[in-house]
């Protein structure tokens, strides 16, 4: 992977929950290739699912759900999506 997509640190390692949401979020469509390649397709949707980041559109998030991880079960938007409050309720 090419770009640092995390600014806040000096070094990230490439499989690092933040390194993914963001590379899944920002990156470029081979970067997102390189990311599945290195860090593997089953290890980038464990960190997807199982830790949510709020920094996704609509958009991006059904593209990257349905086409780039192929995840076909109904998970909670609002756990991702960045224009939704943090607490629903």
């Amino acid at each position: 992977m090419s770009a640092k997509r995390v600014w806040y640190l000096d070094e990230v390692e490439q499989g690092s929950l933040d390194n993914i949401h963001q590379t899944l979020m920002f990156g470029s469509l081979k970067e997102i290739k390189s990311l599945l390649n290195v860090v593997g397709e089953k290890e980038v949707k464990k960190c997807f699912l199982g830790f949510p980041k709020k920094i996704y559109t609509a958009s991006a998030f059904n593209f990257i759900k349905n086409f780039i991880l192929g995840i076909n079960t109904k998970i909670d938007e609002q756990r991702y999506l960045k224009n939704t409050p943090r607490h629903p309720g």
